[in-house]
């Protein structure tokens, strides 16, 4: 993961699902949709305010007790 994206690999282990998961969140939950999509082999990225912003509103950092994706340090 860098400071902007986070990868769907990163976001499959981190909710602990499955692609098909994943895209069911997009289409019924409001999950952000990827910033950069896939081609190849490569990875869909998708936005880390977007992603953090949507884990808050959802509460998945209490019932998941995964740590936030943004760091409140200044």
């Amino acid at each position: 993961m860098n400071e902007l994206y986070i990868y769907t690999p990163e976001l499959l282990e981190r909710y602990d699902i499955s692609k098909g998961t994943l895209k069911n969140w997009r289409e019924n939950r409001n999950f952000p949709a990827p910033l950069i999509k896939a081609h190849g082999k490569s990875s869909s990225r998708y936005g880390i305010k977007a992603v953090a912003s949507w884990e808050e509103s959802n509460g998945l950092l209490e019932s998941l007790d995964i740590q936030p994706l943004i760091s409140n340090r200044s």
